[in-house]
Formats: C-alpha cells, sequence, structure tokens
C-alpha cells in the first residue's frame, strides 16, 4: 500500500511530529534545555552575537572569551544558519530546545519521504521515518545543536541527490535537470551552514557515493560519468553560497589547533566500544543518565544507536530477503549494506587496527574527533532498510509461524526470566536485568502484531504498529534532553556581583575538569543533586558571556592554536611564574578550590594586570618556538620587555615613560586607546594575534607585529595618539562578495528553468 497520492500520506509526518513533541514536551511548559552544550556553549555564544547585534555591530569577533577569538568563523555558532533567526523572536534560551524539536521532525520527514521516493509502503515509509528522526543517535545528541540540525538534512540531501541522479543519468530535460540541481545545492548550502563538519563531511561522503551508485546503476559508465560531473558542479555552487560562512571558517582552521592534525588520543576517543552493539536491542543494558545509573565506558550519547526494536528486526528482515537479486531495490540493498559495515568497522575508531592506519595516512581522518559518529551513516542506512523490511514483512506461514510463535512465547519467558533474577539476585547488576526484562516485552508485543497481522494493512493496523514503534522509541529516550527553569539564564550571577569586570577571570584546567566532569556534567547522571546555578557562580566557561564576565578560558572545539599552546605551557608552570604571565594576559582573578564557600570556588586577584601597556624594550626572535622560549624564560620580566617575532632589531629604553590615558572597547571588534608616551614605545595589546586586525595611529594606518607570542604590538612615537584597533576580516568580505554572486546565479538557473 503506497501512500503517494493516499489520504493518509500524512501519517508517517503525523507520527515524527508526535515523538518530537512527546520527548520535547516541557518545552511547552516553558522550560528550557540547559545540560552541557546549551549552557556552556550555545546560549552564550548566540547570546554574544545577538547582543552585538542589536549594538548595530556584525558579530564578527568575541573578546570575551580566550583574549578573544572569531565569533563568526567559529563554525559551530552557525550565526548565518537562517532557522537560528528564528531566536531572534523566541529567545535564545527557549529558542535552543524549540529548534532542536522542528529539527528531528524535519529528520524523520525526509527519511519518510526518501523512502516513499525508493517506493515504499505507508509503513515503511512511517518506521523509517520514526526510525531516524527519532533515533538514539539523533535524540541524545539534540543538546548538541550544530550535530542536531546537521544530521537532519541527511535525509534531504539524499533525497536530492537521488532526483538530480536520475534526471542526469536518464537524460531528462534540461529544466528538470536544473531544478534538482538547484534543490541539492541549497540543501547542501544548508546544511553547511547549519555548523557541524564532521556531520557534514561524513555527510558528503555518502550522498557522492549514492549519486555514483544510482548513476551507475540507470545509466551505466555514461550515467556515472554525467553523475560525477552534476555532483562537482552542485558542490561548487553550494560553496559559493555559503562562502560568507566557509572562507572565514577555512581561515580559522589554518589558525588553529586542527591546522594539521588532532592528538590521536584526543581524536580516537569516543571510539565505538564493540559491546555496545547491544544497544540495538537493549539501548539501556548499561545505564542511563537519564534515570543515573549508566556505568558504562565514556558517555551514553557518543555510543547512542537505537532506532527501535521493530525498525531494528525489520531492517534485517530487509537484508536477509533482498540482498541477493538482480531488481534496482535489491541493489540498494545491497549499497546500503555495504555503506552499513564500512560506516560501523569506521564507527570502532581505535578497536581496530583499520581507522589507526586511516587516521595516519588518509587525509580527514586525523581531523574529527569521536570515530562513533561514523554510525550516522549507519543509523541512516538501518531506518531505510527498515522501511524495506515493513514492505518486504508478510504474514507468517508454515514454518515461520511456528517459529514466530516460539519465539514470542520465548520473550514472555525472557521478560520473566529476567524480573524474578531482578527480584531474587541483587547481585546482578540492574541495568541489565532491567534491560532484558523490558526488551522481552517489546520482542511479545512485535511478535503479538506479527502473528495478528492481516493479509492487507489496514490504516488503522499501520497505526496502531505506529504506535507500538512510537512508545518504544519514546521510552526509551526520554529524558536524554534534561530541561530546567530559564531562570537559569536570567539575572546576574552572584559572582558577577563579586568580580569586577575590567579584567579576565582564569580557571585552571585540573580546576574546570573537576568542575565540569565530577561535579556538574557528570556522564553517569544528568541530576548531580546541584542547584544548576552553580555553573555560573563557579564561572564555568563559557557561562562568564552570560553575566558580562571577561574569561581567559575559552570553552570551544575551535581554537588559535597559539593559545592553545600557550594555556598548555601556562599550566605547567610554578605558581608564581603562572601570575607573572596571567598578569600579561590581563588575567585579574585566578579560580581556587574553597570547601568553606557553597560554590566551592573562590577567584584569588592577580597583581598588575593590564590589557594594554607601553614598554620600550624588545627582544627580537624568528621563530614561534623562539618567541615561547623567551616569554617563559624565568628572568623574562612582561613590564619592561616585549617579545617581538621578525628580523627587526629595533628598541627603546626599557624604562619608557608614558601611560595609557583611556582604553575604550567600542564593540567587540573594535578597540580605542589612548597614549601617552614621553618616547617612542611599543604598545602591547594583550588580546590574541589574528589575521584581519587592523591597526591605526591617529588614522594612520600601523603594522600590528606577533608580541609575546600570543599578542599584537604596534609602534607608537612620543606624545599623545589614539590608537585604534579593528577587526576587518578580508575572509568575510569575500565570502559575502561570493554568497551574493552564488544568490545572482541560482537566480539565473532558476529563471532558465521556469523558461523551459
Amino acid at each position: 500500500m503506497n501512500s503517494r497520492g493516499s489520504k493518509t500520506g500524512w501519517l508517517p509526518f503525523a507520527f515524527v511530529s508526535l515523538g518530537a513533541l512527546i520527548l520535547f514536551a516541557p518545552l511547552l511548559t516553558g522550560r528550557v534545555l540547559f545540560w552541557g552544550t546549551p549552557l556552556l556553549q550555545f546560549v552564550p555564544w548566540r547570546e554574544a552575537a545577538w547582543e552585538t547585534l542589536l549594538q548595530g555591530h556584525l558579530p564578527l569577533w568575541n573578546d570575551s572569551l580566550g583574549m578573544g577569538a572569531p565569533l563568526l568563523a567559529n563554525y559551530q555558532t552557525a550565526l548565518l544558519y537562517p532557522p537560528n533567526w528564528l531566536l531572534g523572536l523566541t529567545g535564545i534560551a527557549w529558542g535552543q530546545g524549540l529548534l532542536a524539536m522542528l529539527h528531528l521532525i524535519w529528520a524523520g520527514c525526509g527519511m519518510a519521504l526518501l523512502a516513499r521516493r525508493l517506493g515504499s509502503t505507508l509503513l515503511g515509509q512511517t518506521l523509517a521515518g520514526m526510525a531516524y528522526g527519532l533515533s538514539c543517535y539523533l535524540v541524545a545528541r539534540a543538546g548538541f545543536l550544530s550535530i542536531n540540525a546537521a544530521a537532519a538534512w541527511l535525509p534531504w540531501l539524499v533525497l536530492c541527490a537521488d532526483r538530480l541522479t536520475l534526471a542526469v543519468a536518464e537524460e531528462r530535460p534540461r529544466g528538470e535537470r536544473l531544478r534538482a540541481l538547484l534543490w541539492l545545492a541549497l540543501a547542501f548550502t544548508m546544511q553547511w551552514l547549519a555548523g557541524h563538519a564532521q556531520t557534514a563531511w561524513y555527510s558528503l561522503i555518502l550522498i557522492g557515493a549514492w549519486a555514483l551508485f544510482r548513476g551507475a546503476n540507470r545509466g551505466g559508465w555514461r550515467g556515472l560519468g554525467r553523475a560525477t560531473l552534476w555532483m562537482l558542479a552542485v558542490g561548487a555552487l553550494a560553496f559559493v553560497l555559503a562562502a560568507v560562512q566557509l572562507l572565514p571558517t577555512l581561515e580559522y582552521m589554518l589558525q588553529s589547533h586542527r591546522a594539521e592534525t588532532l592528538d590521536p588520543e584526543f581524536a580516537l576517543s569516543y571510539s565505538f566500544e564493540p559491546w555496545r552493539s547491544l544497544g540495538w536491542l537493549m539501548p539501556d543494558l548499561f545505564g542511563n543518565p537519564a534515570t543515573g545509573d549508566y556505568w558504562g565506558y565514556g558517555n551514553y550519547w557518543e555510543d547512542a544507536v537505537y532506532i527501535g526494536l521493530a525498525p531494528f528486526l525489520l531492517a534485517l528482515l530487509a537484508i536477509m530477503r533482498g540482498i541477493a537479486g538482480r531488481d534496482e531495490r535489491k541493489a540498494t540493498i545491497r549499497f546500503l549494506v555495504i555503506a552499513i559495515v564500512l560506516a560501523f568497522v569506521l564507527a570502532l575508531g581505535k578497536n581496530t587496527q583499520i581507522f589507526l592506519w586511516l587516521f595516519e595516512n588518509v587525509p580527514t581522518f586525523n581531523l574529527f574527533q569521536a570515530p562513533a559518529r561514523w554510525n550516522l551513516i549507519t543509523v541512516f542506512c538501518l531506518a531505510l532498510l527498515a522501511g524495506f523490511g515493513a514492505d518486504a514483512w508478510r504474514a507468517p506461514e508454515g514454518w515461520a509461524l511456528y517459529w514466530m510463535r516460539l519465539g514470542t512465547a520465548g520473550a514472555v519467558a525472557i521478560a520473566a526470566t529476567a524480573w524474578t533474577l531482578g527480584a531474587l539476585a541483587p547481585d546482578i547488576q540492574p541495568t541489565f536485568t532491567h534491560a532484558f526484562w523490558l526488551a522481552g516485552i517489546w520482542f511479545f508485543i512485535f511478535g503479538l502484531f506479527a502473528l495478528l497481522r492481516p493479509p492487507d494493512l489496514t490504516p488503522l493496523w499501520i497505526g496502531l504498529m505506529g504506535c507500538i514503534v512510537l512508545a518504544d522509541l519514546c521510552l526509551a529516550h526520554w529524558g536524554l534532553n534534561p530541561f530546567t527553569s530559564p531562570d537559569l539564564y536570567r539575572g546576574e550571577s552572584v559572582l558577577a556581583g563579586e568580580i569586577p569586570k575590567e579584567h579576565r577571570l582564569y580557571m585552571p584546567p585540573d580546576l574546570e575538569q573537576e568542575l565540569k566532569f565530577e561535579r556538574t556534567h557528570r556522564f553517569d547522571t544528568f541530576d548531580p543533586d546541584i542547584d544548576w546555578r552553580l555553573v555560573r557562580e563557579v564561572g564555568l566557561p563559557n557561562t562568564t558571556l552570560l553575566d558580562g564576565l571577561i574569561s581567559a578560558n575559552n570553552f570551544d572545539p575551535l581554537l588559535p592554536d597559539r593559545y592553545v599552546v600557550w594555556m598548555e605551557a601556562l599550566s605547567d608552570l610554578p605558581l608564581d611564574q603562572q601570575e607573572r604571565l596571567m598578569s600579561l594576559m590581563d588575567v585579574g582573578w585566578r579560580a581556587e578550590v574553597d570547601a568553606s564557600r557553597p560554590s566551592g570556588v573562590v577567584y584569588q586577584p592577580v597583581a598588575d594586570p593590564a590589557r594594554a601597556r607601553l614598554i620600550g624594550g624588545a627582544i627580537w626572535v624568528e621563530t614561534p618556538q623562539d618567541a615561547l622560549d623567551a616569554v617563559l624564560a624565568a628572568d623574562f620580566d612582561p613590564q619592561r620587555q616585549v617579545v617581538l617575532e621578525g628580523s627587526g632589531t629595533e628598541a627603546f629604553d626599557d624604562l619608557v615613560g608614558g601611560e595609557i590615558v583611556r582604553l575604550e572597547p567600542i564593540h567587540p571588534g573594535a578597540v580605542e586607546i589612548e597614549v601617552r608616551s614621553i618616547q617612542d614605545a611599543w604598545l602591547i595589546l594583550s588580546d590574541t594575534w589574528y589575521p584581519g586586525w587592523r591597526a591605526s595611529v591617529d588614522g594612520i594606518e600601523a603594522d600590528i607585529l606577533r608580541a609575546d607570542y600570543l599578542f599584537r604590538a604596534i609602534r607608537v612615537p612620543a606624545g599623545e595618539h589614539l590608537v585604534v584597533f579593528r577587526y576587518e576580516p578580508l575572509s568575510v568580505r569575500l565570502g559575502f562578495a561570493l554568497s551574493v554572486l552564488g544568490c545572482l546565479i541560482v537566480g539565473g538557473m532558476a529563471w532558465a528553468w521556469r523558461r523551459d
């Protein structure tokens, strides 16, 4: 029963939407997402960006974290992703949850439409849509807002790629090919603006393989060649359309600690653990942080793969019945099986030698953390196979009927045994008995439905089956996105009232690690029995943005390379040398443990912090390492000397007389400094050196030098002067011009297809 044109074609979309609404029901009472990245990254980033926009400036730079870092170029902020503009109407904190929910619906609807295009029945569309849109992979990561948004576009990309590939392979009219090309380019653009490079890269690999497979399947070698050329054209057009985001991000990548490769230990963390494969059948075998009893390796969500018991079993049915044969459906099943095997092996990461070899020898494998995220492709393909399995599902007869009855009865036995052991054998891990008991119940219910399956499926029966799968998924995934009162984001913290805002805070990495992963964001439970205002009261990065505090810390997956090296070197120094460099960093307050305070943390003052200094003495060095070594030397005095990189030799009196009369941030991307000096000197601004910053002295352009390894310096002559630093990156201007050009190309192509 295919739903194309039927009155029940809305059913798959209704089930996906209902499931997302159930899982995000706290939104309806005004509660907000908070656990993890919403509180520590996304809400602070976007609140800062929105505040800058309200001041009439583009949010290009963030001067309140990490001694300054790009904001727009920070890919995960996704400031140019159109759905995120809705946050201006909803409010940042509440709107994040709304967008996460809507993206789950969008993901499921896209999968249902893809299954429909590939010929699935109404039942197949319904199960495929729920298996992907409400999968544990997506739901457990919904709070990782950039992953949530990017993954939601994958089925739409495959759907558009399939339309284009077949139109090109079969040499359909030009208008149809242009229309398909534009839709695919726009879908790519949206995903690339959504803010998660890893998900976008994995999606691109799958879509490229899909296009080549479908092109060759429909048009042979000629179809393969045409599909390749058209896909390259799509990629070029999408890159141009998204250039306003991609070019600044590319520039940031080249300046970041990921420019060459990640540390292998860091990159290979969160490799998929083989024993978590049991999660296809029993998602909470090792507990769940939503119920406070997770005890597995690492965290719960990176290995989360559950798509529902019935969809998983139907996917296996599709593989068993459809992997051999020559028709198009069976060829598609073989493609999906190959994709599943490859993605799953890659997801195992450090648990196999395959990924280790790829990490060391093949580009891009050393750029991303968490190989377990390759399971995005695994989950996608299994969800689509679940739809195919629903199409192949028939009422059992003969031996199949015998085994189905036996299996259904066995499921009851498993559930009863697990329940009994849980009551009588307390030494058995409780999560085991609970998981087996629940799996037995769902096996029994699915077996009962299989035994009662009518020869011809009615909308009512499909609806009942959909309700069973929906209940399974909602029960398994309830609570994986914790909500709280919006008051968490409102008002000023106690810390903000205690600490003046003119200098930076600094939290040592060991203390940050303890606060983040042992006291607040523990992996075993989402509810460590704390007042969540604690996260703001201790100044855990990046919540300081919510209070207008300035922090030398920056919790961000993409950071300037020299900043990372500097912070690591700082933490390795003795405390007295740390304070010498912290004053250079404009750190006025250093966090320490204080058990007598309710927060457990106190901020101690640091002597002589300053964001800007006039320095006469200069040490010239040739390499970055020489600069770092000179700054870290025990006899280096940042009050009298500056380390400059280059071939210069110029220096002035160490005891230069002068003062900073005024330092006024105009907005995050500009700062004015009035200086008065009795002789030529170097003005040191303790903000991160980064391409795109320009400086002027009394309106005359001045060269910005790298100072003290990380910061900026310009030469100022004797007398009173006005120095202005402005962030005006060429990458943004060039990206904007290319994106405008891309829009003109799209308009021209749309006009051409309408003429046809």
